[in-house]
């Protein structure tokens, strides 16, 4: 079914409109992150865009199997001056960067398997990711649901620049803050997720998305002193104009 459908997708699409999206607070005692961003969009055969990711496939669109290149922006960032703890207040920032990498998709009866492995293109921290993921788009005529569900597992220098707490910002809390956060060193390790996406028109050419999605850090990364929870739930949603 899904072979079916991407197969007789229209190509050469574009859209435009607006999304808003919501994040609950990663670090302690920071706001939770919500952003309205301009939404520019491209489905071609073999080259597309969408918000903040872009990518090019190897093989047309609906190819059982292809090879997928892309580039997403990480938004997960850390302002310390934007929490209220004064132990947070002393770290070092944790800036955006943008990922890239190569994906494996195999198309199927049952949903479409992907495998994906990358790295860090913006020189933020060079760390490494992979990432596997089972998703089953549901496609009717006008409007679509996506379930999805997968392990991300990230490297060591990955960890750190989000979760780790470095000797030298340890030294700094306990000199002059309360000395709640100690050092921390985060290794490999991962995180499991399940989401829920789709699109619905409400005229031919204006489309509705929305998404959620469920994710759960795991192992040694929850033991983090710097991170407010490691169980997370974001949400998004977005209205386009279809050309």
């Amino acid at each position: 079914m899904s072979l079916s459908t991407l197969a007789h997708a229209k190509v050469s699409q574009w859209s435009l409109g607006v999304a808003a999206s919501y994040s609950p607070a990663v670090y302690k005692e920071t706001p939770s992150n919500r952003a309205v961003i301009p939404m520019v969009g491209y489905e071609g055969e073999h080259f597309f865009m969408r918000g903040f990711s872009a990518g090019y496939r190897l093989f047309p669109v609906g190819t059982p199997q292809n090879i997928v290149f892309r580039a997403v922006y990480d938004p997960r960032t850390l302002k310390p001056s934007d929490s209220d703890n004064t132990d947070i207040q002393l770290l070092d920032e944790r800036k955006a960067s943008v990922l890239g990498g190569v994906s494996y998709q195999v198309i199927t009866l049952v949903g479409m398997f992907e495998a994906t492995v990358g790295s860090d293109l913006g020189f933020r921290h060079n760390g490494i990711y992979a990432e596997t993921a089972w998703r089953l788009p549901i496609r009717r005529k006008g409007w679509a649901i996506t379930p999805s569900i997968g392990y991300a597992y990230n490297s060591e220098r990955l960890n750190n620049h989000l979760y780790g707490v470095s000797s030298e910002e340890a030294a700094r809390v306990a000199a002059d803050g309360n000395g709640t956060v100690t050092e921390f060193d985060a290794d490999w390790d991962g995180q499991y997720f399940i989401g829920l996406s789709g699109y619905a028109h409400l005229t031919p050419n204006i489309r509705v998305t929305g998404g959620v999605r469920y994710t759960n850090l795991e192992g040694e990364i929850e033991k983090s002193p710097i991170i407010e929870s490691g169980i997370n739930t974001t949400a998004n949603i977005g209205i386009a104009y279809v050309f």
